[in-house]
């Protein structure tokens, strides 16, 4: 399996400038960046958050694709965004970015893309009333764009070269977990990079979905990838009694869909119809009352939007997603959520341990 990390794409930039050059020992594949604008953590709660030590502000989101040229000065690995939306960038800013990344960025460029989540969308004027149709609008394009440098129709062209010597054409991994997105992902994407938990039988079915609308629309399968976002602990016993002591760290459990809290017997804030990642704004809600709501929140669901425990824990769970199908891991690594840099530091080994786990699926 290859390994890709998400880098740690908040202000100051000494973050990545310090922990790159670990990920390089490492071996990383590729190094990726989200597409926020808006973060998970209400900032009002942030400075009682563990995770705060490492940066003043939640939602100091660098832009991931000017970011992704100063990594590019950094290492001679492909860079890659998981994942921008239709919403704010149509198909031919997509077009003419991801080419230019592609020229300037040494090991090349992935252009992952989605439907979007209201967090970066709503606050900020822009629309979120068809999501996926947007997308499947932009994808008509932005294929074309990118496989003709014209659009479908008109005079719409790219003059930039579509393809780069010994990086061919910038690649599009498509962020698909429903019905309708996994056909998209199947007739428009490269890869398949999912975020939303699920388990590793689901994750088969689901991308033996993506494989028959790409054979009908006569493409490759395209890379079965996924973001798993990690927090790694001595062990999953030890994290729940972590995120007892700390129960903050426990409002991730409202990231996880409406449906997954009522068959725990719980009724989301937003109701059990809520969709999650997609439509919860933490930001939108009440601090106090998310205060109060923290400790109800069992660890369980935080095991539902979380992988936690050790490397061997962690490892044994995505082995799972690998009998199934998975080949392309993207980590994002979120320890330090509850024990802060303490257990970051203790920790240390953990991400190493489980890349080399993972390199023996």
């Amino acid at each position: 399996m290859k390994v890709g990390i998400t880098l740690p794409t908040l202000y100051p930039m000494e973050g990545t400038e310090q922990m790159l050059p670990l990920y390089e020992q490492m071996g990383a594949d590729s190094y990726w960046a989200p597409d926020h604008i808006l973060g998970v953590f209400h900032p009002e709660l942030w400075a009682d958050i563990p995770l705060s030590a490492l940066g003043a502000d939640p939602d100091a989101f660098y832009d991931p694709f000017a970011y992704g040229v100063k990594v590019g000065t950094m290492t001679d690995k492909p860079y890659g965004i998981s994942v921008t939306d239709s919403t704010r960038r149509r198909a031919a800013d997509l077009a003419r970015t991801a080419l230019t990344l592609h020229d300037l960025i040494p090991g090349g460029f992935i252009l992952g893309v989605g439907s979007g989540e209201a967090e970066s969308l709503t606050p900020f004027g822009y629309p979120f009333d068809r999501p996926v149709a947007a997308l499947e609008e932009c994808l008509v394009e932005l294929r074309s764009l990118l496989d003709t440098g014209s659009m479908p129709s008109g005079p719409g062209r790219m003059g930039l070269p579509l393809e780069m010597p010994g990086k061919g054409s910038p690649p599009v991994w498509i962020a698909g977990h429903g019905r309708r997105m996994l056909r998209l992902t199947g007739q428009y994407g490269d890869g398949w990079i999912p975020a939303w938990w699920m388990s590793a039988e689901e994750y088969g079915q689901k991308y033996q979905t993506v494989c028959e609308h790409a054979a009908a629309a006569g493409r490759p399968a395209p890379t079965a990838g996924m973001l798993p976002f990690c927090l790694f602990a001595e062990s999953a016993e030890r994290a729940a009694e972590m995120f007892d002591a700390e129960p903050l760290g426990k409002l991730f459990g409202l990231f996880a869909m409406g449906s997954i809290w009522e068959a725990n017997g719980m009724s989301h804030p937003l109701g059990n119809d809520s969709q999650g990642f997609i439509d919860v704004i933490i930001h939108d809600l009440d601090a106090d009352d998310l205060r109060d709501l923290a400790p109800t929140i069992p660890f369980e669901m935080v095991q539902q939007v979380l992988f936690v425990g050790n490397a061997q824990e962690i490892g044994s769970q995505l082995e799972g997603f690998a009998r199934n199908g998975l080949e392309y891991a993207v980590l994002a690594n979120l320890t330090g959520v509850v024990g802060g840099m303490d257990e970051i530091m203790a920790r240390a080994m953990e991400f190493p341990q489980l890349m080399a786990v993972l390199r023996e699926l």
